[in-house]
């Protein structure tokens, strides 16, 4: 019997067979045979809470959970039931570690006290390994002392630098750094990736960003540098002989470092929903584990004399969680490689217990232990698809499994054999097809990408890969610690061939079309809607209340994934986003076409990694799934990093750029990728341009010989002019139009109080969207004569009629 199974065989021997069973008691009516569950489950509802809104001042939340406490030990004395009092009491407190977490009271001398926006040299050391990402590493540096104008003073806290060096040095290497300290930047865009808050859940809440390599200082150690960071060092050599992908694949799962997985292999891994290959998770471990506890049983039971004395099922447990702490801290200690850790170690630790039938409360101690330590982990992907998948697993695996009748199957070969092997293959795939189902509204919403062949080609990469590749690696790296080098060498030479066949498997259904598709992100709606059908679907005491149930989760689903369909608009929208200093920005005619405008800077060290622009996440939140036009005022290797992940999620009719500014890896791939398929991007120059898109006209402006076009569209006798960024282009030279514009879109740096007067002379707009950093000025931030909008506090979207223009800022809920 499977493990699941047995889990489920576990629960029915433990319930008293004197009392019929009851689901879903109320806390303190009768003990839970699971308290763990439900207080687990109210901790994540008041993390939860705050993200949506629900912020409690301190005070508030000091006073009530004292009234709980004493609410709960006068029901305690009186010996009555406390209901749901325990549940709100973790809920109050899950809103209390989310609020503190998020907004911590820094000391002293932490990084958020010292003087912010303004270049400061920083001395610490580096506590974490640093990660590779395209022509920029991740350094995590703990701070060690600042200089002041009065001399070096102590600091403390983590800070991110982002530094173009060749590859990070060793943890503990010192480290003298000169920049400026910011908090991470939040795109005020919906759908946008909250990335301060993910930074947050590791301790980070300053960054600086190093476009000069020399302003970063690497000090000479005097010692050497601690034991798992030369075993690491060694574990690089060791490979330095492999094929590229086998060797990027390694890194990643024994070292946690992804720093060589090139974009074309996170496309494959992607497209074929065997991205958690790559990274360190609670399968990683638990197949070690599983392995390790394995070996060791085996070993054990060739003693019949030593059995009699002790327990082999303890003793293999222990020598299993060996293993996974080993690997986790070689791995580097991630929070993602803590977060599997706990799991698998909480899991253990019953089965050390003797209960191995309690993964329900081994579920939940992880949860709760995690989220103790670092509350804002729930909102971090890895940890709610781990969750999520384990969750499915534990629930629907032993109720499918168990409905298999095997005896109806006849079979000329050994019946017992035969029957265990195939009952394995059809589990292995129950566990497949169930964890492809837990985790696809996950995929959907965060990589909108919904592999329909991960469940096929999972059944035979997970074995090569997790069950071969990843054991051997590992004994790789503990003959390694021992200095077994040769032995270590062996090791990986056998690994190397299940984990480059496993990678063959993935490259190949990759290719296939159709292998995966492209989703539009869904609401939280949706998802807890499709979660709602799958438990009511597989409930174990199905009544007709439970597929009424069903029924009205899987209507409400199916309404909400057609009500976007269905939406028309009544009027011409023109939304302006928060953006990186560049002009990203979203036309939608009244026939329900779209435009999508781009202009970035011309590039420069320091800015976010191609490709992160905020235009794919919102067109995802919006629910389009094709792009009419695509329009770079300037092409980039700023932006076209950004138009290549719209073209690969969306269908997009047509690629069009003006200025073209130094070409560089981005483009390339770019124009490779278009004109692999016949739509290379065409220029407005030398083409002849699209005059409209449905009943929008569009009119493209010449600002000045070397500078980018500006971009006017008109509806209705409406018109709205966009303006790209041009640096060193002056207000009297804007050109001058005929009529006036009801709104105006320009870069920060021509909103100046000074060119106002110029701006409102030439064009006389009647309202103004300023889109950059408008700069901390008072006088950037005047009073224009019209209404102004900054989309630095928001996206601010335009709707134009024949009545005229409607403005809406999109605020955060938090």
């Amino acid at each position: 019997m499977s493990f699941y199974a047995s889990a489920a065989s576990q629960e029915k021997l433990n319930a008293d067979p004197r009392e019929p069973h009851r689901p879903g008691l109320i806390l303190g009516l009768r003990p839970l045979a699971r308290p763990l569950v439900p207080v687990t489950l109210a901790l994540i509802a008041g993390i939860a809470a705050p993200a949506w809104g629900l912020r409690l001042p301190d005070p508030w939340l000091l006073a009530g959970a004292l009234a709980l406490w004493a609410a709960l030990a006068f029901l305690w004395w009186q010996r009555r039931p406390a209901r749901f009092l325990p549940l709100i009491l973790f809920g109050l407190l899950g809103v209390a570690f989310y609020q503190q977490a998020w907004q911590p009271d820094f000391p002293p001398g932490h990084l958020a006290k010292l003087p912010q926006h303004q270049n400061l040299t920083l001395f610490g050391h580096l506590n974490r390994p640093g990660k590779l990402g395209g022509e920029r590493v991740q350094l995590f540096m703990e701070a060690v002392a600042w200089r002041s104008p009065w001399g070096w003073r102590p600091a403390s806290g983590n800070l991110l630098v982002l530094a173009p060096v060749p590859e990070p040095p060793p943890v503990g290497t010192g480290l003298v750094v000169r920049g400026r300290i910011n908090p991470p930047r939040l795109l005020l865009n919906p759908g946008t990736f909250n990335r301060p808050r993910f930074l947050a859940a590791d301790g980070l809440f300053r960054e600086v960003r190093l476009s000069d390599p020399q302003r970063a200082i690497f000090l000479a150690e005097t010692q050497d540098y601690p034991w798992a960071e030369r075993l690491r060092g060694g574990i690089r050599e060791l490979l330095k002989g492999m094929d590229p992908a086998g060797r990027a694949i390694y890194l990643a799962m024994l070292l946690g470092d992804q720093g060589e997985i090139t974009r074309e292999m996170r496309h494959n891994f992607a497209r074929t929903g065997t991205s958690h290959l790559i990274v360190i998770s609670g399968l990683h471990l638990g197949m070690v584990a599983l392995v390790t506890y394995f070996l060791s049983f085996l070993l054990l039971t060739r003693f019949p004399r030593l059995l009699l004395r002790v327990n082999a099922v303890k003793i293999a447990t222990l020598l299993a969680a060996i293993p996974v702490v080993f690997y986790a801290w070689v791995a580097g200690g991630s929070p993602s490689t803590q977060r599997a850790e706990v799991m698998v170690l909480a899991y253990l630790f019953l089965v050390f217990l003797g209960r191995p039938g309690e993964v329900w409360s081994a579920l939940a101690l992880a949860a709760l232990i995690i989220l103790s330590l670092s509350p804002l982990r729930l909102f971090s992907i890895s940890f709610q698809l781990s969750f999520a998948a384990v969750a499915f697993l534990i629930y629907l695996v032993p109720r499918l499994v168990e409905g298999t009748n095997w005896s109806k199957l006849d079979y000329p070969f050994p019946r017992g054999a035969v029957r265990l092997i195939l009952f394995r293959i059809k589990e292995w795939f129950i566990v497949s097809v169930v964890a492809a189902l837990a985790t696809a509204p996950l995929a959907a919403l965060y990589f909108q990408v919904v592999s329909l062949l991960g469940i096929l080609v999972n059944l035979v990469a997970i074995p090569l890969v997790l069950l071969l590749a990843l054991p051997l690696g590992e004994a790789a790296v503990i003959s390694q610690a021992f200095s077994l080098t040769p032995v270590a060498q062996a090791l990986l030479f056998v690994g190397k061939l299940p984990l480059w066949l496993g990678y063959q498997v993935i490259q190949w259904a990759a290719g296939v079309p159709g292998a995966a598709i492209t989703t539009s992100t869904p609401t939280w709606l949706m998802i807890a809607a499709y979660y709602a059908v799958l438990i009511l679907v597989f409930y174990p005491r199905r009544t007709l209340l439970t597929w009424a149930g069903a029924g009205l989760a899987g209507l409400v689903l199916l309404t909400s994934a057609a009500l976007p369909l269905a939406t028309v608009p009544k009027a011409m929208e023109v939304t302006c986003l928060d953006a990186y200093g560049g002009l990203e920005g979203v036309v939608v005619t009244p026939e329900n076409r779209r435009l999508v405008v781009s202009a970035a800077l011309p590039p420069r060290w320091g800015r976010p990694a191609p490709g992160w622009g905020p235009l794919p996440g919102y067109l995802h939140w919006r629910q389009f799934r094709s792009l009419d036009l695509a329009i770079a005022l300037n092409l980039s290797e700023a932006n076209a990093g950004e138009l290549l992940t719209l073209a690969q999620q969306f269908n997009v009719g047509s690629f069009w750029y003006g200025r073209r500014d130094r070409a560089g890896a981005a483009y390339w791939d770019l124009a490779n990728y278009l004109g692999d398929r016949g739509a290379s991007p065409r220029s407005l120059e030398r083409d002849k341009p699209p005059a409209a898109v449905g009943r929008v006209d569009l009119q493209y402006v010449k600002l000045a010989v070397d500078a980018a076009p500006a971009l006017e569209v008109a509806y209705q006798g409406q018109r709205v002019l966009l303006l790209p960024p041009v640096r060193g282009l002056a207000a009297e030279a804007l050109p001058a139009v005929a009529g006036s514009l009801e709104a105006l879109v320009i870069p920060a740096e021509l909103a100046t109080a000074e060119n106002r007067n110029h701006i409102m002379a030439r064009l006389k707009p009647r309202r103004v969207v300023v889109y950059g950093d408008p700069g901390r000025s008072a006088a950037a931030r005047s009073p224009w004569p019209v209404p102004c909008q900054f989309t630095r506090e928001g996206a601010v979207s335009l709707y134009l009629d024949a009545s005229g223009v409607t403005a809406r800022q999109w605020r955060p809920q938090e």
